[in-house]
């Protein structure tokens, strides 16, 4: 209370301040309404006003990021799950892919397996071709050979015919011509006609006779070819070698 008449005090002290009376009229003049107060009214409604529309504004910023908040929530669990749902097909897709994939390799590996018997079966074909080729071949020089040696044949039984027609004909003229058991002539019949010397007596007709070049059987015995031989020719023709199998 001390303060506050001292105060007083010193406030009617102010240089230039008038007496009692002056002061009350100035003190009623404070509190009288003035343009000014109703300005400053005015623009403290405007100025509440302002923050209210303010204050809405940022209720509805917060509500509106909430909610974003919210729906981002939401977003990241259908993602978590979506994610999760991905990797368990994933998963499942690389186990059916490897299944899959031993499967394939195994396949392969048969599909491999089947294609070297395939073509050891077409190596161990083109053999049997080429051996059954050769043995046609064979086959055929054979017959070829067989004919030539019956061809040969009928010309050494000619021949042979021919011999026994001249024995009987030097027989019938009283010639009796000894036969020399030492040696004898053969004639081999095979690529050409060849006359061989041959120690011993001569063999027996079907008997086999074997000669530098080959085996021979022995068609007949008739008289020798030479002029005034006393030898017996055996007439030979060459044996037929068998086909390899």
């Amino acid at each position: 209370m001390q303060g506050q008449a001292r105060n007083e005090r010193e406030w009617e002290q102010w240089p230039g301040r008038g007496t009692g009376g002056d002061k009350r009229g100035r003190l009623r003049g404070l509190f009288t309404p003035s343009d000014a107060a109703d300005a400053v009214a005015e623009l403290i409604a405007e100025r509440g006003r302002e923050l209210e529309e303010r204050s809405a504004q940022i209720r509805a910023a917060v509500e509106e990021l909430e909610h974003r908040e919210e729906r981002a929530r939401e977003l990241h669990y259908r993602v978590e799950q979506i994610l999760r749902d991905g990797a368990a097909e994933l998963d499942l897709r690389q186990a059916e892919l490897s299944v899959r994939s031993a499967d394939l390799d195994g396949r392969e590996a048969a599909l491999e397996h089947a294609e070297a018997k395939v073509e050891d079966r077409r190596r161990a074909l083109g053999a049997v071709e080429l051996r059954a080729a050769a043995i046609e071949r064979r086959e055929e020089a054979v017959r070829l050979r067989e004919v030539e040696l019956e061809h040969r044949a009928a010309e050494l039984a000619e021949l042979a015919r021919q011999l026994d027609d001249l024995g009987r004909t030097l027989e019938g003229a009283g010639v009796r011509r000894v036969v020399r058991e030492d040696e004898h002539v053969a004639l081999a019949a095979a690529d050409r006609y060849r006359l061989v010397v041959r120690t011993g007596p001569p063999p027996e007709p079907g008997e086999l006779v074997e000669l530098e070049d080959g085996y021979y059987r022995c068609v007949r015995i008739t008289a020798s070819p030479f002029p005034r031989d006393d030898r017996s020719c055996a007439v030979l023709e060459p044996m037929a070698l068998p086909v390899d199998e």
